[in-house]
């Protein structure tokens, strides 16, 4: 039986990369987003004759949302074996410059979105005595800026969040990993937005989501509680 990935927050980045690596690899995937054009033509991209795809319009911020959504792909996947966490929400600024709204909101689409699809898969999980579970982190989450007062706090929180369910559910069999990526992507968005940039500098996203597969299988007498990812 094929072993089952959900992506929660797919977009055209990094977490794409994330889903072609594991579909390459011979994983089924779930795709879970907002909105559905990239989840849509990506799903359409990966499926074949042996690989699974279902693309799933969700707000990971929302309970019923997110229990609506993994009850789907249970139905058509089975059990989910891993679970990627890489929703966000980002606004620059500092505590003069971010509303109320926008910093509640960068808490929901970082971390209680992360912590309502965890809650999604833990139970199966815990009864199988296996499973991962992955959130991508920032450095802005292991080190504050003070021009991202809200994303900071948001990714410490998913820190804490991964750190704290690690210690949790590590002992049950599962594994839980946080993923922490210094630097921009090399992305077509972020060479539009820094056209004089050193692309050599940026972190690569296809070499990134192999990290995440690997994390994904590894046996559990020496599993990564956390990792650090960095260009040169």
């Amino acid at each position: 039986m094929r072993r089952v990935v959900v992506v929660a927050g797919v977009g055209p980045g990094l977490s794409a990369a994330i889903v072609r690596e594991f579909a390459d690899h011979g994983w089924s995937v779930g795709l879970l987003a907002r909105t559905t054009d990239t989840i849509d033509s990506l799903a359409r991209e990966i499926e074949d004759d042996e690989t699974a795809a279902i693309p799933v319009q969700a707000d990971v911020t929302d309970p019923g949302d997110v229990e609506r959504a993994f009850d789907e792909i249970r139905t058509e996947l089975g059990a989910v074996d891993a679970l990627v966490n890489h929703a966000a929400t980002v606004y620059a600024g500092g505590v003069s410059d971010v509303t109320a709204p926008q910093f509640e909101e960068m808490w929901r689409g970082c971390a209680f979105g992360a912590f309502l699809c965890a809650r999604a898969v833990v139970p199966n999980m815990h009864d199988r005595n296996d499973g991962t579970i992955i959130f991508t982190g920032a450095d802005a989450g292991t080190r504050a800026r003070a021009d991202a007062v809200g994303f900071s706090s948001a990714k410490f929180a998913v820190r804490g969040l991964a750190q704290g369910l690690a210690k949790e559910l590590g002992p049950d069999g599962v594994h839980v990993a946080h993923v922490v990526l210094h630097g921009g992507m090399d992305t077509p968005r972020t060479r539009r937005a820094m056209p004089d940039i050193d692309h050599s500098s940026l972190l690569d996203p296809e070499e990134i989501a192999t990290t995440y597969r690997h994390l994904a299988r590894q046996p559990p007498r020496s599993r990564t509680t956390e990792v650090d990812i960095r260009s040169y």
